[in-house]
């Protein structure tokens, strides 16, 4: 999760509101919660959307502190989920977008978290602390910004269309099945739960969990919470969730990242195998210098938590496969594992909860290694300065780069262009194993406005900030550069346990899905451009449905083949 700094004071928030342009009344386009991991990109590409036409658009950024309940006085915006009143309020990152256009806020939490603030009914609310005590920045919480511009105090028009306004989308790193199955394996099969079902011949299922608590900071914690998907009865209130829609945004990849600090026995470390990571992370291998290529001496892996979607994403698509599970001698009744502080060998696995927890305490934790989607803004820009290759193929580059990627700042703007078509050769050609589709779900009602918001953060990623491989083609902006073709990979999908055997969770039958429409691009010499992966479409017959990450990978282009396959479908949770 991405540094963020506040003045709390009420006088400088006063000050600073005073100064605020009015506005007219403005629509809410987009409301979603979700994947820390794109929460760059959606920041561009809303900014993007909301100067469209020439307006003056405006953001605010606060980083909220945790939420025992929403009258704290650190909880600045959180999820607040109704249905019951012992659900924990799940506070987290947000940043808000508006001008003339309309009004774009993204709260970053768990991709579990948002899907089910989404997919409960009646659906979960964004909380927002009183406006006169939200804390504002002297200058801008976040570097992303097309025009380097800093924050500004919310308006009473924006503030009161966000304050308990419901979640209109959510972005997930892996699809709402293995949302769901992520959660029920954290309330039922890792022992994680507490609170049963009351209704009669449910009493078997738990539908409130422990929380899930960080080493490093046991503020940070993470709360499993029972759902449904749309169409199905929603497990407190019994009533159907509505019809959702899934809309992919694009592939990325997981990457391992080490901590260089003079000593440190991974400072020169280079490639880690599959098998050996599985052994690794979940503690089998006594965290061992073998391993790793290059490192000296005990390692110390740092987790995530059941329910993130990178947790999952790295657990089905590198450990299970190879024998290993992170979860591994985890068990609630037994000390140091919650929050999570197990020998290992010489070395100790912890746990950190989100993206910018686990990448920052890699950092400043000697012998420490990790993972994390790629992202400029949590991993690149200078935050870490070492990567592992993962079986020899890197993530980032065609051959091993080793250092991560910085994004340079020109004239106070934060741009990273990269050719289109460049970015994760080893994800787009199927060798890299450790990857996931990114997807964010709607319904019918806000389907243009979230269709919309993708659309900009697919056309803007290869020219602001190239966190992922766009789903779909991309065309030039320019006559001198280059389409980008677009993903060629995705990965079979199927049933997860316990999302189809517990009551009232979902009927599912497994299906690729279709390969979206072409794009016709018009700059230069007109070309059509076929869209290559199973997965798309939000509308008729053959719609992608069950969960697929780590299921195996697939090029849909006849006649490629990964060099690597991934795990079969068989192999999965």
């Amino acid at each position: 999760m991405h540094l963020i700094k506040a003045i709390t004071g009420a006088l400088a928030l006063a000050v600073c509101a005073a100064l605020a342009p009015s506005a007219p009344a403005q629509t809410l386009q987009v409301l979603t919660a979700g994947s820390s991991a794109q929460f760059g990109p959606f920041a561009v590409a809303a900014y993007a959307l909301a100067k469209s036409g020439g307006a003056t658009a405006y953001h605010y950024t606060v980083k909220s502190g945790v939420c025992p309940t929403l009258s704290a006085s650190t909880c600045d915006a959180a999820v607040n989920d109704t249905r019951n009143s012992s659900i924990v309020p799940e506070n987290g990152n947000l940043w808000v977008v508006w001008s003339k256009n309309g009004i774009w806020a993204f709260l970053s939490v768990d991709s579990t978290v948002g899907v089910r603030a989404f997919s409960a009914y009646p659906r979960s609310k964004l909380y927002l602390a009183p406006l006169a005590s939200l804390p504002l920045s002297a200058t801008s919480n976040y570097l992303y910004w097309a025009d380097g511009s800093n924050d500004t105090a919310l308006t009473t028009t924006v503030y009161n269309a966000l304050s308990g306004a419901q979640f209109t989308a959510a972005n997930t790193d892996i699809r709402p099945e293995d949302a769901l199955f992520a959660t029920n394996r954290a309330l039922n099969t890792l022992g994680y739960g507490y609170y049963k079902d009351p209704r009669s011949g449910h009493s078997g299922q738990y539908l409130i969990g422990n929380p899930i608590i960080e080493y490093f900071k046991t503020s940070s914690v993470a709360h499993p919470v029972s759902f449904a998907l749309g169409g199905s009865a929603d497990p407190f209130t019994g009533s159907t969730t509505p019809t959702e829609i899934t809309i992919p945004i694009g592939a990325a990849p997981i990457v391992f990242v080490a901590n260089t600090l003079s000593g440190s026995t991974v400072a020169n470390a280079t490639n880690i195998t599959s098998a050996n990571a599985a052994s690794l992370f979940s503690g089998k291998g006594n965290c061992v210098d073998t391993l790793i290529t290059g490192a000296t001496g005990a390692i110390s892996p740092i987790l995530r938590e059941p329910l993130s979607g990178t947790m999952n994403t790295v657990e089905f698509s590198v450990f299970y496969s190879n024998g290993g599970s992170q979860e591994t001698g985890i068990n609630l009744a037994n000390a140091n594992t919650n929050p999570l502080d197990l020998p290992c060998g010489s070395g100790t696995r912890y746990r950190a909860i989100g993206t910018g927890d686990e990448v920052n305490n890699v950092i400043a934790t000697k012998n420490a290694v990790g993972y994390s989607f790629f992202s400029y803004e949590s991993v690149g820009g200078g935050k870490t300065d070492k990567y592992l290759t993962l079986n020899s193929v890197d993530p980032l580059y065609s051959s091993a780069g080793q250092l991560l990627p910085s994004c340079p700042t020109t004239s106070g703007a934060y741009s990273c262009p990269i050719a289109n078509g460049a970015s994760f050769p080893n994800l787009r050609n199927g060798t890299y194993p450790a990857w996931s589709i990114y997807r964010i779900i709607t319904d019918s009602t806000h389907l243009s406005t979230t269709q919309a918001l993708v659309t900009e953060a697919q056309s803007l990623v290869n020219s602001n900030i190239p966190d992922f491989v766009p789903f779909i083609p991309v065309c030039k902006t320019t006559a001198g550069g280059t389409n980008d073709p677009g993903l060629d990979v995705y990965r079979e999908h199927y049933v997860p346990s316990t999302i189809a055997t517990i009551p009232d969770s979902v009927s599912v039958v497994a299906n690729d899905g279709q390969v979206p429409s072409s794009v016709v691009c018009k700059v230069g010499a007109p070309v059509t451009l076929p869209a290559l992966a199973l997965g798309g479409g939000t509308t008729g017959a053959n719609q992608e449905e069950g969960g697929d990450v780590g299921g195996a990978i697939v090029h849909n282009t006849t006649g490629k083949n990964p060099a690597v396959p991934g795990p079969t479908q068989s192999s999965t949770h």
